[in-house]
């Protein structure tokens, strides 16, 4: 009796490292990018970080569920994102740091890939661009119609280049618009203020 539960036990560890070494961290063609974003998965049981810009990856870790802070307001964890891919985020340094959790393998790296859709930003520059460039030409202008690039609602984060990040997102127009916007801030409650003029980077 006692040999098979031994042998039993072996083999769900001998499983459980190599699950572990299985899953590490893909960054290959990711474009790097200095941003902040945060949590809009609605998911209650909140959002798989995964090892590889795809669905299909190995899950390392995970965000904790929006938490609601007034019966029309909610909060995600918020994160500097360091690169992305094929619609995919490298992130790092969640906070609260306790609701950013990787498994033992990758916790010391501290990084990991989210998907684009589940990540919202707020918008400080005025113009919305259809490129990651000071002088692209200007898809929108938020301002002349009485609203602000932080009154945007965005739904996806597309991706990132430097301190430009590619999003859809809906002003107070109600005309969904797609474009690239300069330096972007992760406050959900409170204001960034604007940005008028992109520096020439």
């Amino acid at each position: 009796m006692r040999a098979p539960r031994l042998t039993v036990v072996l083999l769900g560890l001998a499983l459980g490292t190599t699950q572990a070494a299985a899953a590490p961290l893909e960054t290959a063609g990711a474009t790097q990018c200095e941003m902040s974003g945060f949590s809009i998965d609605p998911d209650p049981k909140g959002t798989n970080v995964r090892s590889a810009p795809r669905a299909d990856a190995p899950i390392i870790g995970h965000l904790a569920p929006r938490v609601r802070v007034t019966p029309v307001e909610t909060t995600g964890v918020t994160f500097k994102v360091l690169g992305s891919k094929d619609g995919w985020l490298l992130i790092r340094d969640g906070y609260p740091s306790t609701d950013f959790t990787l498994d033992p393998a990758n916790a010391d790296d501290g990084r990991g890939w989210v998907s684009g859709r589940l990540v919202g930003t707020t918008l400080v520059a005025i113009n919305l661009r259809t490129a990651p460039r000071w002088d692209a030409p200007v898809v929108a202008n938020f301002g002349g119609d009485g609203s602000s690039p932080e009154s945007v609602a965005v739904s996806t984060v597309h991706g990132c280049r430097g301190k430009y990040v590619e999003v859809t997102g809906t002003p107070l127009s109600g005309r969904t618009v797609r474009g690239w916007s300069y330096g972007p801030c992760s406050a959900q409650l409170t204001s960034c203020g604007f940005i008028v003029d992109e520096p020439r980077e």
